[in-house]
């Protein structure tokens, strides 16, 4: 009997930016077959200027564009929206600026998408998704799980991660230490 591992996930707008800036779009590419968005990230995709990369990535079928949310799961995108908004970490307020991560998790609960796990960045709304018992990562963890896999090397997590930072992503400079340091350890006990 053979078993095949799904390699279909969820993901909110910041792992997929994190890619794009630090030019490693290609490692998703290897470690994922489908990537599902909630229609809802499109307009964050526009915000940072990358709806041309994501257009793409659509139209090869790698990311598929969810927008058929019924009226139950609008309601929970709302309550989760509330939820991250209301968060000691939330600086942003207004629920409504949540819905594209709380879309995310919503997609996430529902079994049509068949993913295994949710790729997002934001603190908040990582701790709502694992109130839900959804499998998160994000996309420091996806850097490690590609180096584990050879597909790249502990210098090159730390390029990449420095460079999202030095674009704006709020990772900080120990997260960013922490991990490279902890790579490079375990690659010397190898």
């Amino acid at each position: 009997m053979n078993h095949v591992i799904s390699r279909i996930v969820v993901s909110n707008t910041g792992p997929m930016i994190s890619a794009l800036q630090s030019n490693c779009m290609h490692i998703l590419l290897q470690l994922y077959d489908r990537i599902y968005i909630p229609v809802d990230e499109i307009q964050e995709y526009r915000k940072h200027g990358a709806d041309q990369e994501i257009g793409k990535l659509i139209e090869s079928g790698f990311i598929v564009v969810h927008q058929d949310f019924v009226p139950e799961e609008n309601e929970a995108a709302k309550v989760i929206a509330a939820e991250i908004a209301d968060h000691h970490l939330t600086r942003e307020k207004n629920p409504e600026h949540h819905l594209p991560e709380a879309f995310a998790i919503v997609l996430m609960l529902g079994k049509s998408s068949q993913a295994v796990e949710l790729l997002i960045d934001e603190l908040a709304a990582r701790d709502a998704a694992h109130r839900r018992k959804i499998p998160i990562i994000g996309f420091p963890g996806i850097l490690v799980r590609a180096c584990w896999q050879r597909i790249i090397e502990p210098e090159d997590v730390l390029l990449a991660l420095t460079e999202c930072q030095r674009q704006g992503t709020h990772y900080s400079t120990k997260l960013i230490n922490e991990v490279y340091r902890s790579l490079k350890d375990s690659s010397k006990r190898l």
